[in-house]
């Protein structure tokens, strides 16, 4: 079986690793800090914080994009600027929540703050009346219609008597225009029985127009610092969405320190035991610390390569000291397995061994998963998965090179029994009876070196003891998880998760609201919640244009053009084009009709004379920016209409209206574009769920090649791909419930919890068809020694490394943790509970019976020299193996714990002169770190 080769392979390159690591520390040490101090300080020298929100939050590839260059390059600019085309936008509220329009004293105040933003200096003495962008004939500042109607009115009760509609105002009674457009200025607007007349208005929005970045700080201060009984104000600037996302990355940096502390202290007390020399507080540390040392290198590269750093990048160091300390606690669990009378060099090599398997298929997982999220259309996406990627790979390095040679000197200091703490010698307990009372508590640990108890260390029960956590899994949950009852209890409980879980799924909300890319205390956040609340009623102007010439003095290209606002018209997504769009050729064929002159609608010559001549100078002087005119105004090469949506509150709403708009447009023998500055980010809506379902599935595909490849059995790589499934479905549903919508950041976790879903059920799954055992209990009591804690610590380190976050005032780190939490605590259940009862029904893995060559010669060597066979972990002790008859092995009759060997140090015939020394050594009190070990297959003393 091909996982049982590459399972092999992976052994024993890790043992000969691990071998090398002890022999020679330093450097194993010395070069990934080297690489780190260097990665890090030329890297970081690049850093550069990405802040184009079009750039990262919206697809490459998007339509809306090159719907916009067209637009350009028919020489048109966008209609609304409101959103997308101002300098600054404000929204006045009153205190008590009532009108603002009508009000003299709302409307006092209002023109106050107007007053006082007009007046107010910028650093450099101008004002706005003197940068401010011009109208057509250049007497006065652009201001919204709104404003202009309160300024000319001067108070409320005036503004009450001019009989104000809504949302078109035509004071002049205009045949070709529909007057003052008040959609997107008037907010929370009470009609008339009329349907049109204004009664009141809970909001009201203002535009302004000044390119200047001093106007716009001026702005700012003013906004900021303005106070009023009366009045509410909240304001945002064209950059300040920008400006806010590049302050959440320095903002992060103290709950990355308290990240940090909080998993030291985990990891620290989670290595913790009763004894003082076996005990590992500086290994657990040291473990947090290469997990830092991968994330400043991979940082450090990747920013050497050239590549931005987004605010979603700054949760990365989250992720990565989890996943490190994830891959530590591995390592630990398969140190504490292999046999304490091993050299140090054979216990680091077979602990490196046994956890090669664990690791490399999590971090080649994690690498999968991230790297399928690279090919992400939101580039956001894609530079977050880069860092992750290379952060991962960085991690296992440096596991398998710095951390295991700080585990090699741990197990020196160890091995010479040495104080957890102080590294000065110590006396087990069993000789420290006559020490202290302080000394016996505080000091005393380790192995005795008395004959008898180096012979039979487990005898005492205190060597090689098994964490308190571990022993309540192997020994009590998975003989109850193996139970029959249990497993239909496991089944009823997990249709119930299911059950919700899709439930939720068809909850779920798509798209990213700008106020959740704020800081939640940010004046960005007030504003879009206003704007949401108050604005969306009427939608923004949608152009529609056409870039080839037509000839529209046929009734051919009249009627088509008619057509389509028909179509429009019916559409539940836009209101009647007759009463809320301008279109230039409909008001053109009523002008020449009431004129007379309705004959030149369909001659040539007539058409674009009257057009140029009578009609755009005098009455249509509104759209002289919607036609375009070539060979001196013989031919129209492009003209365009708007028509305005109807009722845009939700993302998903907005997302319909662009596709409804887009399709009308392109329907009929004209094939017209629809285009507006809000599609540009409505496409993230249209593009998430495809891309996201594109990325799970691949991903998924290539954890199940993975898994194949490396769990040696068929059925438990399914078992793991439905893992995969399960949690991703209860994540989605689970994280809509809990106020998460499917945005850039939710899809982020998913690709997340690609990789953590399978590195829980990777190493249980692992672990159980790799047993010695046959029994399916015992081989599931094997897998929860072996696994079962590195689990619950890897699911608690990374839920208390994001913990942090659920206290960072910000949605997008917020809803990190949240996905974060749920994906650990679906992935630990899951691998705790659903998949061992999944994998207590299959049948006996062969690959389980047999030993790897590493076990063979290793156990074959060590009776031809008289020892004890080195496999005493925990499938040499396992409950399957004592039924086993004794075999018999050179003479010597082998038992299921322990050889039955001559006393050590007797007579023995398999004993040769050296391996008499080193007996002989060991039955000596001694306190340094020296350590037997083999070379050119002899024993003998040096100094590790």
């Amino acid at each position: 079986m091909i996982a049982k080769w590459i399972d092999d392979k992976l052994r024993r390159m890790f043992y000969h690793v691990g071998r090398a690591v002890v022999f020679l520390p330093a450097p194993f040490i010395l070069l990934p800090l080297v690489a780190t101090g260097l990665l890090g300080y030329f890297g970081l020298q690049k850093l550069q914080i990405s802040d184009d929100l079009e750039y990262l939050f919206t697809p490459n590839n998007g339509q809306a994009k090159s719907d916009r260059q067209a637009l350009w390059d028919a020489g048109f600019e966008i209609t609304d600027r409101v959103a997308w085309g101002s300098t600054a936008r404000i929204i006045i509220q009153a205190t008590d929540g009532g009108d603002v329009l009508f009000r003299d004293d709302v409307v006092t105040e209002i023109l106050r703050f107007h007053d006082v933003l007009r007046t107010t200096n910028t650093t450099s003495g101008q004002t706005l009346d003197t940068i401010c962008e011009r109208t057509f004939d250049g007497t006065q500042c652009r201001l919204s219609n709104a404003l202009r109607l309160m300024i000319d009115a001067g108070s409320g009760a005036n503004l009450s008597n001019i009989n104000l509609t809504y949302p078109y105002y035509n004071p002049n009674g205009l045949n070709y225009s529909l007057g003052l457009y008040l959609g997107n200025e008037l907010g929370g607007v009470a009609l008339g029985t009329d349907g049109r007349t204004v009664q009141s208005s809970t909001a009201v929005q203002f535009v302004y127009y000044a390119w200047s970045s001093e106007w716009r700080d001026t702005f700012l201060e003013v906004c900021s610092e303005f106070k009023s009984d009366k009045i509410v104000v909240h304001y945002t600037t064209y950059s300040a969405l920008q400006d806010e996302i590049l302050a959440l990355p320095l903002m992060v940096l103290p709950y990355l320190a308290a990240a940090i502390a909080l998993l030291v202290l985990f990891s620290v007390v989670s290595c913790m035991m009763l004894d003082w020399v076996t005990t590992k507080p500086w290994l657990a540390f040291m473990g947090v610390v290469s997990a830092l040392l991968a994330t400043v290198s991979s940082f450090g590269l990747v920013l050497l390569a050239g590549e931005a750093f987004s605010t979603l990048v700054a949760v990365v160091p989250f992720l990565l000291i989890g996943v490190g300390v994830d891959d530590m606690f591995v390592m630990i669990a398969a140190w504490r397995k292999c046999d304490l009378r091993l050299p140090v060099q054979e216990r680091t090599g077979r602990a490196m061994a046994d956890a090669a398997s664990a690791i490399t298929i999590t971090s080649i997982t994690d690498c999968v998963a991230f790297g399928v999220g690279v090919i992400s259309v939101f580039p956001s996406v894609r530079l977050f998965c880069i860092y992750a990627a290379v952060g991962v790979a960085f991690d296992y390095l440096y596991q398998i090179t710095f951390f295991a040679a700080i585990m090699s000197l741990a197990g020196r200091r160890e091995r010479a029994n040495r104080h957890c703490f102080t590294c000065c010698p110590v006396l087990p307990q069993p000789e420290a009876q006559d020490k202290s009372a302080a000394y016996q508590l505080c000091c005393a640990g380790g192995v005795s070196r008395q004959e008898d108890a180096y012979e039979n260390p487990g005898k005492d029960g205190k060597s090689n003891k098994d964490p308190l956590m571990t022993r309540l899994l192997y020994k009590y949950l998975a003989p109850v998880i193996a139970k029959t009852p249990t497993k239909i209890v496991i089944l009823i409980v997990y249709a119930g998760y299911l059950g919700v879980a899709i439930w939720g799924c068809l909850q779920v909300n798509i798209g990213l609201k700008f106020q959740n890319l704020a800081a939640d205390d940010s004046y960005v956040v007030d504003f879009y919640s206003a704007d949401e609340a108050y604005f969306k009623n009427y939608g923004p102007k949608v152009d529609i244009f056409v870039t080839e010439t037509l000839e529209y003095w046929t009734e051919d290209v009249q009627q088509a053009i008619l057509d389509k606002l028909k179509v429009f018209d019916e559409s539940p997504y836009f209101f009647d084009t007759s009463e809320t769009a301008e279109v230039w050729l409909r008001d053109y064929l009523r002008f020449l009709n009431q004129t007379g002159n309705s004959d030149a609608a369909t001659n040539k010559t007539a058409f674009l004379q009257i057009l140029n001549d009578e009609f755009l100078p005098q009455f249509g002087s509104h759209y002289i920016d919607d036609i375009k005119f070539a060979d001196f105004f013989t031919n129209i090469t492009a003209s365009r209409f708007y028509v305005l949506p109807n009722d845009v509150k939700t993302k998903e709403r907005e997302k319909d209206m662009m596709i409804e708009a887009r399709r009308i447009a392109e329907m009929g023998p004209i094939k017209m574009v629809a285009f507006a500055a809000d599609f540009i980010f409505a496409e993230q809506v249209v593009a998430i769920l495809p891309s996201t379902l594109q990325t799970v599935g691949i991903a998924s595909a290539a954890m199940f090649v993975v898994s194949f490849l490396l769990i040696p059995h068929c059925v438990a790589t399914i078992f793991v791909t439905f893992a995969l499934v399960s949690i991703d479905v209860g994540l989605v549903g689970y994280m809509a419930l809990w106020g998460v919508q499917l945005d850039i950041v939710s899809m982020t976790s998913i690709i997340i919890c690609i990789g953590f879903s399978v590195d829980f059920s990777a190493h249980i799954t692992y672990a159980y068809v790799s047993s010695k055992a046959t029994a399916p209990q015992e081989k599931l009591a094997e897998a929860f020694r072996a696994v079962g804690m590195p689990i619950l610590q890897a699911s608690l380190s990374t839920i208390l490394a994001m913990v942090v976050l659920a206290f960072f005032p910000a949605y997008l780190f917020k809803a990190f943790f949240k996905t974060i939490f749920l994906v650990m605590a679906f992935g630990a259940s899951h691998g705790l509970v659903i998949l061992p009862a999944l994998l207590t029904t299959l049948p006996t893995c062969e690959f389980g019976q047999g030993e790897t060559k590493i076990d063979e010669e290793y156990q074959m060597e060590a009776w031809v020299n008289g020892g004890a066979p080195s496999r005493l972990s925990t499938h040499s002790l396992s409950p399957s193996k004592l039924g086993h008859k004794p075999t018999d092995m050179n003479g010597v009759t082998r038992t299921a714990s322990l050889p039955n060997l001559p006393k050590l140090g007797s007579d023995n015939p398999y004993f040769t002169p050296e391996m008499r020394n080193w007996l002989k050594w060991v039955n000596e009190p001694k306190t340094g770190i020296d350590n037997p070990v083999m070379r050119d297959q002899k024993w003998e003393v040096s100094e590790l």
